[in-house]
């Protein structure tokens, strides 16, 4: 009997135990998932008050971000007890950094222009009225690739080599294969100084915003009166694409160029410019079809 009522005892102290590390566990989910929270909220012109599109969003600490959509609106899962604040930054605005308390409580989020002094020049040719292609059109095939991954902010881009004073007429990029019906992509032009990729060139947004289609794609980019001088890094950064599921998504050509050790660059999307994440260079000899059609200046 004695033995019994030690035996039961040990059984119900067993049972108290589970229930409590059960109840424990249940307790820490909810505290976990309490923390947890959704950010919703939409980005405007703080001058204008009108809704910002595709504008970069970042948590530092966490190292993820998102991409505003055509009206300005963004969700994002946040925890409060790893996060405390959340970096906006978009083309031609002023970058800036929000709590996460704040957004909760007011969920707008006002972006202030920035001013630029433009340059002017006059269109006065080396090649006598003649366009010329900067970067590679075409070559030997020899592989594709795709973005490294199908995240919004994921990046994929060309060197691209200057010697004289440019004017862009163009950007145009080869695709070899698609995956679904509809693409929005960002172009971007980064300065490029000895393999060191810096500021973005261009003050506003420059879409790709087309159906998919295989071959090449162009961007007309006369109505931003571009001029470069130096070296630039050329990328498409995803906005919105459709995709078929499981499937590696839109490819890009690459050929190879010998004695030529220039490769191509990518950045995931959640490691973009708003997390201090840097691109990747990949496969020396070989040069990805991104390229500008434009003019050389006197």
């Amino acid at each position: 009997m004695e033995k019994f009522i030690k035996l039961n005892s040990l059984i119900t102290k067993t049972l108290v135990m589970k229930y409590l590390i059960v109840l424990s566990t249940v307790l820490l989910m909810n505290i976990h998932n309490g923390n947890a929270q959704k950010l919703e909220g939409q980005i405007i012109d703080k001058t204008t008050e009108s809704p910002l599109a595709y504008v970069n969003i970042g948590i530092v600490e966490l190292g993820i971000g998102t991409v505003s959509d055509e009206k300005g609106k963004f969700a994002l899962k946040v925890s409060k007890d790893k996060a405390d604040s959340v970096l906006f930054s978009a083309l031609g605005f002023e970058s800036v950094k929000y709590s996460i308390s704040g957004l909760l409580k007011e969920p707008i989020v006002k972006l202030n222009p920035k001013s630029y002094e433009l340059k002017t020049f006059d269109v006065v040719d080396k090649a006598r009225g003649r366009d010329k292609i900067f970067g590679k059109k075409k070559g030997i095939p020899q592989g594709e690739t795709n973005l490294m991954g199908n995240s919004p902010g994921d990046e994929i881009g060309a060197h691209i080599r200057i010697k004289q004073p440019t004017y862009l007429k163009s950007a145009n990029f080869n695709i070899t294969r698609v995956s679904g019906d509809s693409m929005i992509f960002r172009v971007n032009i980064y300065e490029f100084n000895n393999g060191e990729i810096g500021d973005n060139l261009l003050k506003e947004n420059v879409l790709l915003e087309s159906s998919q289609e295989e071959g090449i794609v162009t961007v007309d980019l006369t109505p931003y009166q571009l001029l470069i001088e130096q070296d630039v890094l050329l990328t498409l950064e995803n906005i919105d694409v459709d995709l078929n599921k499981n499937d590696r998504g839109i490819l890009f050509k690459y050929v190879p160029v010998w004695f030529k050790a220039k490769g191509f660059y990518i950045r995931k999307g959640v490691n973009s410019k708003n997390v201090n994440g840097s691109f990747l260079k990949l496969l020396d000899g070989v040069e990805l079809c991104f390229y500008f059609v434009g003019r050389e200046l006197k």
